[in-house]
């Protein structure tokens, strides 16, 4: 695991963590369920739009400027 000096490096590695599991918890969850179900590839495909939304929300949201607005 790395080792974050400052407060930019650890912010950066919390999006580096927090991006990489919103793209593949969707996209293993619908393989699961695809398995289970007998549907493949139906349900890992549309996990894969979710992961990809909710990776586009989370890097807008790590985009934004925080603190009071001036």
């Amino acid at each position: 695991m790395a080792e974050a000096n400052g407060p930019q490096q650890r912010r950066l590695l919390s999006v580096a963590y927090s991006a990489s599991s919103v793209l593949t918890g969707p996209v293993l969850l619908g393989l699961l369920i695809d398995w289970v179900a007998g549907t493949l590839p139906w349900l890992t495909i549309a996990g894969v739009f979710v992961g990809m939304g909710g990776l586009f929300v989370l890097l807008i949201r790590f985009s934004q400027p925080k603190g009071p607005p001036t």
